[in-house]
């Protein structure tokens, strides 16, 4: 899963969809063109990182068993 964003509206309770930057910028500033036509587009934008980004746990588990069998591995 890719990193994702949501934008929000700083006029309304309106918020797009999660998606790409580049899809949220567009579709809030659809938004305030119909909704809030002579308004510059303001509000917040919120960001969730994908489950495919990083290392995680898993990966810190295999790093220290590694390391462990480094050390071990070194002693003799």
């Amino acid at each position: 899963m890719a990193d994702s964003y949501r934008y929000r509206c700083g006029e309304c309770g309106h918020h797009t969809a999660w998606g790409s930057e580049s899809q949220g910028a567009d579709a809030i500033e659809e938004h305030y063109g119909r909704s809030h036509p002579h308004v510059v587009p303001g509000g917040m934008v919120e960001f969730r990182k994908g489950s495919s980004s990083g290392c995680g746990s898993g990966c810190l588990i295999a790093l220290g068993v590694l390391v462990l069998f480094l050390i071990i591995a070194s002693r003799h």
